[in-house]
């Protein structure tokens, strides 16, 4: 231990280190530290007095920190990889323009998060809402329906039958299993299509990847329509049949009650309710002539 140190993050010189030492130990009448040849070492009383004041020290600091006004702009929102990709991140920018203040931070993961540790302040989940001890707010619910590349179908003969499944692979969304049995068994069996063997196919963990094989044309895929939207509307992927099916479950906004004091959150919040009611209106338009299975 040197006093040089301890001076220089203090921000005082040696000397006077050395003196307020010499008053701390002369009021206490205890001898703190032994002084060596080019160093200082605690004594007994010094070994027993330093748990509790550091301690002190760390406390008292903690105590400060709680007096001081939130100056963080830095917000930290932790989404599935597939929202992340299909939905979330192609809206950002609009976001940013409005909060340009705002460093913004995506962890893009399906692990649970744990708000004390993990400096996450908000979260958005697919599943059934019941997420006890957080503030939840239901964004969308999902509808599904079959899309396929304009050109694979084409390629197929453009015929929305039963005979379309005999000349494309079935895609299917593994990341469903967890809240619902298969949406093609679902869909085919709505639509009376009992010659489709509907657990073959090209199976994905991942949302985004059905999506874009189904882009790429390896096959036909039952998406939800909030993550495929943006390639509706592109083109580059088409809904030949008119029968749709509801997801079992939606994408909740979740967090800490405590959190929404901070306005960084609350307007956060605020755009993900207008993005959400900005595609509830344009599926509205797309279910027109479309019809919802039971």
């Amino acid at each position: 231990m040197q006093f040089q140190l301890a001076a220089e993050e203090l921000g005082v010189t040696p000397a006077a280190l050395s003196y307020q030492i010499r008053q701390l130990e002369e009021h206490l009448g205890l001898k703190l530290f032994r002084r060596l040849n080019r160093a200082v070492e605690l004594t007994r009383e010094g070994r027993v007095l330093a748990p509790g004041i550091t301690n002190a020290f760390q406390t008292l600091e903690e105590s400060f920190a709680l007096l001081s006004p939130e100056e963080d702009n830095t917000l930290v929102v932790s989404t599935g990889p597939a929202f992340s990709a299909k939905w979330l991140a192609p809206r950002l920018h609009s976001y940013l323009e409005d909060h340009s203040e705002i460093d913004f931070r995506l962890s893009a993961n399906l692990k649970l998060t744990d708000f004390d540790r993990d400096d996450v302040d908000a979260v958005i989940r697919f599943g059934a809402g019941n997420y006890p001890d957080l503030y939840v707010e239901a964004l969308f619910q999902e509808i599904a329906t079959p899309l396929i590349s304009p050109k694979l179908f084409e390629e197929t003969g453009s015929q929305a039958d039963e005979t379309l499944f005999e000349k494309v692979t079935l895609i299917h969304d593994e990341s469903l299993r967890f809240i619902e049995a298969g949406q093609w068994e679902t869909w085919l069996d709505g639509v009376n299509y009992t010659t489709v063997d509907a657990s073959g196919g090209l199976h994905f963990s991942h949302a985004d990847h059905c999506i874009e094989a189904a882009v790429d044309g390896n096959g036909i895929v039952m998406a939800r329509l909030g993550f495929a939207f943006r390639e509706i509307n592109a083109g580059r992927l088409i809904a030949p049949f008119k029968e749709a099916i509801s997801a079992k479950g939606g994408f909740y906004f979740c967090c800490p009650p405590e959190n929404l004091e901070k306005e960084k959150v609350l307007h956060f919040l605020a755009w993900l309710r207008d993005e959400a009611q900005a595609q509830e209106e344009a599926i509205e338009v797309f279910m027109k002539d479309r019809v919802m299975l039971e």
